[in-house]
């Protein structure tokens, strides 16, 4: 009971004029005992709901390894446990405007729910598969609103279906051990562009460290102009690195800070946002990367190969 109240109070604050997600499902998971919830088999991934306290996981598994993929504090839903997520609001400085969001992945809903409650007037679609859409409401409490739409779909499928335009588009869409192949294509990253609004940016969740790494970024700077690096932690080849780009150059640091505060007063964001512009890496390199296209994607081999060399 008490983690239904703690969990009522934090959805009346904020912007939170809607519900974003199911109370009831929160409090009810918040009761659960730690340890392994649940065992989803999927067409795609093998997905694990488990509970550590107030923290509910999801992950899939490659052979003996659990990769985390989502987190959400049931008695918080403005926390971003898992660090990356935090540094995908970076995009938000790259774009003109922030009315119309597309986020590939749903995942637990972590992102997307924080975004909708922190911008009261931006819309958001979110495109995802049906398993994990089950499993996001089922668990998390995840629903669609008004201004949050939740469409299932491959999201290649749906770019070439709609031709609607985002002002910022996330890619967070995640299988075992990284991102689909045919989301990492030059193909694809060029019809990513097209659906963005004049003055659009792009946000990409990407694991540092490997070669799919550098390629990932070799192909990123062949569709786009602009092309920023949020690693995780102190170099891009650790861990989970979010990539920012954009049609035109990026913007200079001055203005990127001028934008974060800006937003940042209006917002009120949990993570500020000037604080997540000072992991901002620019002099970063991929020499050992290849272009990845539709007919040259290795990507089961390069996302186990590690670099030689840090990249910065």
């Amino acid at each position: 009971m008490t983690g239904a109240i703690a969990i009522s109070a934090l959805a009346l604050t904020g912007s939170a004029a809607e519900s974003l997600f199911d109370e009831s499902t929160r409090a009810q998971m918040l009761r659960h005992g730690d340890g392994p919830v649940a065992h989803i088999e999927t067409e795609y991934n093998d997905l694990f709901i488990a509970k550590s306290g107030s923290f509910l996981l999801m992950s899939t598994r490659y052979r003996a390894e659990s990769n985390i993929h989502s987190i959400v504090n049931l008695m918080d839903p403005d926390e971003l446990p898992a660090p990356y997520t935090r540094f995908m609001s970076a995009g938000l400085l790259y774009a003109q405007q922030v009315g119309r969001i597309l986020m590939i992945g749903l995942g637990a809903g972590s992102v997307s729910t924080y975004l909708a409650r922190a911008m009261p007037q931006a819309r958001i679609d979110v495109v995802e598969l049906d398993r994990v859409i089950s499993a996001a409401h089922k668990y998390f409490g995840v629903q669609a609103t008004d201004r949050v739409r939740i469409v299932e779909s491959d999201a290649r499928v749906y770019l070439k279906r709609h031709s609607e335009l985002y002002d910022l588009i996330l890619l967070d869409a995640y299988r075992e051990l990284g991102v689909p192949f045919h989301l990492l294509t030059k193909e694809f990253y060029a019809l990513v562009k097209e659906r963005l609004a004049p003055g659009g940016a792009v946000a990409a969740n990407i694991a540092g460290g490997t070669k799919l790494y550098a390629s990932t970024l070799v192909t990123l700077r062949a569709v786009f102009a602009g092309v920023d690096v949020y690693p995780e932690y102190e170099t891009a080849n650790e861990a989970q690195v979010v990539v920012v780009a954009s049609p035109a150059s990026a913007p200079g640091t001055q203005m990127l800070l001028q934008r974060a505060e800006a937003l940042q007063e209006r917002y009120r964001f949990r993570y500020p946002l000037p604080g997540l512009l000072k992991k901002r890496v620019t002099s970063h390199n991929a020499e050992q990367g290849e272009l990845l296209t539709d007919d040259f994607a290795p990507v089961n081999l390069y996302e186990t190969t590690p670099l030689k060399s840090r990249l910065r």
